[in-house]
């Protein structure tokens, strides 16, 4: 039967007809993704885990260890690269018309989903490498976790001719064949035959299942109930700003510098009546190799033997108490900051609106444990609290950068993953130690309402900060600020982290640097045309950058933002959420910001600043706006900083029923006109500054 089939392909070729390659067991042919690359396995939610074949591990040891990562999945990527081989040349323009997703069963009756049965799903950012005749592609949404799909190749894809693709014989045969896989796709095509686009042939199709997003995180969160809060009050647990003439942070950076010190003059506390501070105990999940174990979906995760403790500061408003303690805002600040950087910088907005702010380093932040909070009282006297730094000393040389443990080349490029889910579950932690009530200052009243408690988050805190509000049921409302997805695309289109992207690619064996130290892996935007590569080594760029996004999914914030709205997970109730983004983004780019803010579908509660319109009148305003939030210390930015921060203070003083135009307070400022925007389409491009 296999010649019968070899000699028609080879007749075919003959005879000039192009046609879709198909052996679904080959992850270079497919189509790809495919459930033949999986393997039963009761133990996942979804039944199956993948099983891609290794390579050579002696001549690519990296991605060995990527595969065995991914082989312990339960399913294929929530927004995976599609991956499509023809026999000869085609046309590139041809195949977005020609390649389509569909939806079939959701395997859980979990979620309400985002796709229904029967959708179709189109294709975007398209790229083709004529050295193979392949065709990659993403789906133009992300897709829902635990569900199936069929990738169906349509007759609408034209070779160089003009004329139609047409079937492997061997696709043929597996329709015929009834059995195993085959009979899934056979299904499928019937399914997507019934409801064929323009009439066009079914020419080639795989069946796929997505992975399980989500599910650690909800189980970690389970667990949390299990585990003792520790909530202490530290030995001096609360002081009033008036007595302060400055408020100073002494990092334990080590190395040769051993401490920097920052400190800001008590005074800039306006509106801040107290700093209280204290810690409670979460349990560790992270290893001592920077990662969370894997641990199949269906099964229960298990409470980590460690904990740590995790030191807390609360800004009080200076005002009277309301019954049942001040509404409180959990800050969340951005990659290599600290509690004591943004927390900071919007305190004074959120204790104007009656809220009261309260912060924790992420995991890797806040550099060294010997790390202090230095209180300068207006006598001269000094109080010494522990700053609770957690970085980690990752390459021996013993400093602490200010977020090493959290995103590092080595010894695992999944750290960053893991750090946003351990700081997520500490967050989880923190909102219990609320709702159990906090009395900051020992005199039996609790000081933070249990029923009010809010989110807003910066940068590197709006990604973990998604994560949070997706899984946590006691989140009311939160703001995210600056936020994006996903961490690979970030990391390989931003002018601030592209040097770590050249830093993983040539930490592998062999290295995928294809441009000496830098890298030219021809990424595509949404909505351009076709791309075809023409860089040496660009097809292999992409497809480890796949691989790691495959990784990172369980901690990347593109793949719980649908659960803060479209399909909420269980006994997670849909909450508002405010979204603040910076045109020309240099840091976590504009494709990164959108990509977030659609998958949340929540376009509507999205507001651009227009930093090109701002800087057009203030040149003073530096270039990259991604800091626009906390840009507290500049005399330019102040304005906008503040009025941000104001937008998102009444935000969460209405419950999320409100959010003014920050436009408004600014206008006399900029002639009359709005520098902040409701889009009425997402930006696709960079938009960065000439």
């Amino acid at each position: 039967m296999m010649h019968a089939l070899a000699a028609l392909f080879l007749a075919m070729q003959a005879s000039g007809a192009v046609a879709v390659r198909f052996d679904p067991a080959s992850p270079d042919v497919g189509p790809f993704p495919a459930d033949a690359l999986t393997v039963v396995d009761a133990n996942q939610k979804t039944g199956r885990r993948v099983n891609l074949p290794l390579p050579d591990c002696q001549v690519q040891p990296s991605a060995c260890i990527d595969i065995r990562a991914v082989n312990e999945l339960d399913g294929f990527h929530a927004h995976p690269r599609i991956r499509v081989r023809f026999s000869g040349p085609v046309n590139p323009d041809t195949l977005r018309a020609g390649i389509w997703l569909h939806a079939l069963e959701n395997l859980t009756d979990e979620e309400y989903g985002l796709h229904r049965e029967g959708e179709w799903i189109p294709i975007n950012e398209v790229v083709y490498d004529a050295e193979t005749n392949t065709a990659y592609a993403k789906p133009d949404t992300v897709l829902d976790q635990h569900r199936r799909y069929a990738l169906v190749v349509f007759s609408a894809v034209r070779d160089g001719r003009g004329d139609a693709v047409v079937s492997d014989p061997a696709f043929e045969a597996c329709l015929r064949s009834g059995s195993g896989y085959c009979a899934e796709v056979a299904e499928a095509v019937s399914q997507a035959t019934r409801l064929a686009l323009l009439g066009e042939r079914v020419v080639a199709a795989s069946v796929f299942t997505t992975m399980t997003v989500t599910s650690f995180l909800e189980r970690a969160r389970d667990l949390l109930g299990d585990t003792a809060l520790s909530v202490q009050r530290a030995r001096l647990p609360i002081i009033g700003i008036a007595d302060l003439e400055t408020i100073g942070v002494r990092f334990h950076v080590g190395g040769a510098d051993g401490f920097r010190d920052f400190s800001f003059p008590a005074s800039l506390a306006i509106g801040i009546g107290r700093i209280a501070f204290g810690s409670f105990r979460s349990p560790m999940f992270v290893t001592s190799q920077l990662t969370i174990p894997s641990t199949p979906t269906a099964i229960a995760v298990e409470l980590p033997a460690t904990s740590a403790e995790i030191a807390f500061h609360v800004l009080l408003p200076a005002r009277a108490m309301p019954a049942g303690g001040f509404p409180v805002v959990i800050a969340g600040h951005g990659f290599g900051d600290s509690r004591f950087g943004m927390p900071s910088a919007i305190g004074p907005a959120m204790a104007s609106a009656g809220l009261a702010v309260i912060a924790i380093n992420a995991y890797g932040h806040g550099n060294g444990p010997e790390g202090m909070v230095v209180l300068t009282r207006r006598d001269g006297t000094q109080v010494e609290l522990p700053l609770g730094g957690r970085g980690i000393d990752v390459n021996g040389d013993g400093a602490y950068d200010s977020a090493e443990g959290c995103l590092v080349v080595a010894p695992s490029a999944l750290a960053a993953r893991d750090c946003l889910r351990q700081t997520a579950i500490d967050l989880m932690q923190l909102v219990r130690a609320i709702r159990a009530g906090i009395d900051l200052d020992g005199d039996g009243a609790v000081d933070l309402d249990q029923h009010r408690i809010y989110y807003a988050g910066q940068s590197l805190g709006a990604m973990y900060g998604t994560l949070l509000a997706a899984v946590e049921p006691d989140i009311d409302a939160a703001a995210l600020n600056v936020g994006g997805g996903t961490l690979v695309n970030i990391a390989r289109t931003s002018p601030a982290y592209r040097q770590l992207a050249a830093a993983l690619l040539g930490a592998r064996t062999p290295s995928l640097l294809n441009q000496g130290v830098t890298f030219d892996d021809q990424f595509v935007l949404r909505y351009q045309p076709a791309r075809v590569l023409s860089a040496p080594g660009a097809a292999g760029l992409q497809e480890y950058f796949e691989m790691l996004e495959w990784l990172q999914a369980p901690g990347d914030a593109i793949f719980y933002a649908p659960h803060l709205k479209s399909s909420t997970l269980p006994g997670v109730p849909i909450k508002p959420v405010l979204f603040q983004m910076a045109l020309g983004d240099q840091t976590v780019p504009n494709p990164a910001n959108t990509a977030l803010v659609r998958a949340a579908n929540l376009r509507e509660s999205t507001w651009i600043y227009r930093h090109d319109i701002a800087r057009s009148v203030s040149r003073q305003l530096g270039g990259n706006p991604h800091a626009f939030l906390a840009d507290v210390l500049s005399p330019a930015g102040l304005p906008i900083a503040l009025a941000a921060q104001s937008q998102i203070a009444i935000f969460f003083a209405s419950d999320g029923a409100e959010a003014p135009n920050p436009s408004t307070p600014l206008r006399p400022f900029f002639g009359g006109r709005d520098i902040f925007e409701i889009p009425e389409f997402l930006p696709e491009d960079f938009n960065f500054p000439q």
